[in-house]
């Protein structure tokens, strides 16, 4: 049965920017983990070049913040998630499709650094 008026989201917009804000939160924790490994010398086969590391964390760290200013301003762009003000309706998703793609390229590129650490030790 279909309800003449508009469709009351609820709080499903806050929870799912809450998600997304955990999401970002971990994986930046993750990266900071990383970097924070006891640093051995990669001469005596100890594993990656404390350079490749920071280098990893630091591409972690400007997807993380393309991500925050993403979520940000379509969070203020759809009065935090009641309507979307080109066509009234609830708001798409509060992140697009690239986002998803970004934060899973850079998630995938972390586990490739590390797993690159885990074989040249």
């Amino acid at each position: 049965m279909s309800h003449p008026g508009p469709r009351d989201s609820g709080l499903q917009p806050e929870r799912t920017l809450l998600a997304w804000q955990r999401t970002v939160i971990v994986f930046v924790a993750v990266a900071l983990l990383y970097l924070r490994d006891p640093f051995e010398d990669p001469a005596a086969g100890g594993g990656v070049d404390p350079l490749y590391r920071l280098a990893a964390v630091l591409a972690v760290v400007a997807a993380v913040g393309v991500l925050i200013a993403h979520l940000r301003r379509r969070w203020r762009a759809t009065a935090h998630g009641l309507h979307d003000d080109a066509t009234g309706n609830p708001p798409a998703p509060v992140a697009r499709p690239w986002a998803l793609v970004l934060l899973s390229a850079a998630t995938a590129a972390l586990a490739l650094v590390v797993a690159a650490g885990a074989v040249l030790a």
